[in-house]
C-alpha cells in the first residue's frame, strides 16, 4: 500500500475564485481534497487508482501519437473549425491560440457568455471594478444582485467576508437583491448583517435605486416588486458607506448586460461621494486567463477568428452555438472537468478530461491530464489581477493540452 502524502496550501482552479488553502492527501495516484474545500473541488479534484482511457479515432482504441496524427489530417483538410471549451491552464490556451494560427479558426470558452454580458455594458459605458482583495479587507456594504451566487462560487462569502478584514469595520452589511441566501451563504456571513429583498425585475429595481441614490426619486410607489421607500432606505444606506460594491452573476441573468449597466451607473453616482466598485463574478475554469492570453496574442479578446495571418472579432458570430452553425470541425478543448462538446453534426477532436461522457462518439478522442493535478500550470483569478501557480498532485500519465496539441501541429 502506498504511504498517504498530506499536502498543504493546495491551490484551486476550478471556479476562478483562486482559493489557494486546500489540504490534498496523495496516496499513490488517488488524490482526495480534505478541508477547506467547496463540494465543487471536493469532486473534481478527486482520482482513484484506476488506469486512464486511451484516446481512441472513430471509437476505436489508438495510440496518443496516430490519434494525434488523425487529428492533423482532419484539421489540414478542414474549411472552418471552431475551437472550442477552451477550459485549460495559460500555457494549454496558448498552444491552442497556436492551433488557430497552423489552421485557422474560431477560439471561443464554452462559459463566455456571462463574461461577453459584462463586455456590453463595460463598452457602452465603461465601470470602476474591483478585486478580491479590496472587497474582503474595504467593503462594508455588499450588494448581491440576483440569486445566491455561493451555489456556484462555494467558498465565495467565506472569502469575501473574513472575520479580520485589515480595513472595514465590524458593522458589515449585505444585501441580497433578488434570490435569498441559502444555508451556505448564511453560515459564511454570520457575522455580517444580512437583509434579503426580493424583486421580480432586478433591471428595475437597480435603475429606480440609481435615481434615488443621485437624489431622484422616479414616480411610482415600486420597482421591481419592492417598495420605493424601502429602496429609499437602500440608497441612503450605499451613500453613507464608505466602501460599497455591486456583485452580480451574469451568466445567470438572461438581461445580465442590462444589470451590468444598471449596476455600473450605480457605483458611478456613489463614486461622486464616497468610494464604490463594481465586481462581476464568473473565471470558471480559466476564461480569464484564456481572454487574457487572446488578448496579448491577437489582440482580441475570445470569440475571434483567426483566418492566415489576420484575426477578427464578432461577440455575437464568434459564439459557439453561432460559430457551430458554419463549421465543419469542432476542436474541443475541456482539460479541468468532463465538460461534454455541443451537438454538432461534424467532426469532432475531443482533447478532453478522461471522465468525460459523449453523447457522440468524437472522431478523434485524446484524454488529457488536469492542471493542477496531473501537471503544473497556471491559471487567473476571476478579478483579473492574480495568476495563480498549480503545481502537480501524481505522477502524469496523460499529455497536457499544450503537449497534446505540439502532436498534432507536428502531425
Amino acid at each position: 500500500m502506498a504511504e498517504v502524502q498530506t499536502i498543504h496550501d493546495v491551490a484551486c482552479g476550478f471556479c476562478g475564485l483562486g482559493c489557494d488553502d486546500l489540504t490534498v492527501e496523495v496516496e499513490g495516484r488517488q488524490v482526495r481534497a480534505t478541508a477547506p474545500v467547496c463540494p465543487e473541488a471536493a469532486r473534481l479534484l478527486r482520482r482513484l487508482d484506476t488506469a486512464d482511457p486511451m484516446a481512441r479515432v472513430a471509437g476505436e482504441v489508438n495510440s496518443q501519437a496516430d490519434a494525434a496524427k488523425a487529428a492533423h489530417h482532419i484539421l489540414a483538410a478542414a474549411r472552418a473549425p471552431l475551437i472550442g471549451g477552451l477550459g485549460v491552464d495559460m500555457a494549454g490556451a496558448g498552444a491552442a491560440v497556436d492551433l488557430a494560427i497552423r489552421f485557422g479558426g474560431v477560439l471561443d470558452h464554452y462559459a463566455s457568455e456571462g463574461l461577453f454580458r459584462n463586455y456590453a455594458a463595460a463598452q457602452r459605458t465603461g465601470w470602476l471594478s474591483t478585486t478580491l482583495a479590496e472587497v474582503r479587507n474595504r467593503c462594508d456594504v455588499l450588494l448581491v444582485v440576483g440569486d445566491d451566487p455561493s451555489a456556484t462560487w462555494g467558498r465565495l462569502f467565506e472569502r469575501l467576508f473574513p472575520a479580520t478584514p485589515l480595513f472595514a469595520g465590524a458593522n458589515r452589511r449585505v444585501i441580497f437583491l433578488g434570490g435569498a441566501p441559502g444555508e451556505k451563504a448564511s453560515a459564511q456571513l454570520a457575522g455580517a448583517n444580512v437583509v434579503h429583498h426580493a424583486t421580480t425585475d432586478a433591471v428595475a429595481a437597480l435603475e429606480a435605486l440609481g435615481s434615488l441614490t443621485a437624489g431622484r426619486r422616479p414616480p411610482g410607489g415600486s420597482f421591481g416588486g419592492i417598495d420605493a421607500d424601502t429602496l429609499a432606505g437602500l440608497a441612503e444606506e450605499l451613500r453613507n458607506a464608505h466602501y460599497a460594491v455591486v456583485t452580480w452573476n451574469a451568466a445567470d441573468l438572461g438581461d445580465g448586460d442590462l444589470v451590468a449597466e444598471r449596476a455600473t451607473a450605480l457605483v458611478d453616482t456613489l463614486n461622486v461621494t464616497t468610494r464604490a466598485g463594481v465586481f462581476p463574478l464568473g473565471g470558471r475554469d480559466n476564461i480569464i486567463g484564456v481572454n487574457q492570453l487572446l488578448l496579448w496574442r491577437l489582440g482580441y479578446p475570445l470569440r475571434t477568428a483567426v483566418r492566415g495571418q489576420t484575426s477578427s472579432h464578432d461577440g455575437t458570430l464568434f459564439a459557439t452555438e453561432a460559430a457551430l452553425a458554419d463549421a465543419d470541425v469542432l476542436v474541443w478543448i475541456s482539460a479541468f472537468r468532463p465538460e461534454p462538446p455541443p451537438d454538432f453534426g461534424g467532426k469532432i477532436i475531443a482533447l478532453a478530461h478522461p471522465e468525460t461522457v459523449f453523447d457522440k462518439e468524437p472522431d478523434v478522442f485524446i484524454p488529457v491530464g488536469t492542471p493542477g493535478v496531473d501537471h503544473a500550470g497556471t491559471v487567473f483569478r476571476m478579478d483579473s489581477i492574480v495568476s495563480l501557480p498549480l503545481g502537480a498532485l501524481r505522477v502524469a500519465t496523460l499529455p497536457s493540452v499544450a503537449e497534446a496539441v505540439r502532436r498534432i501541429a507536428e502531425g
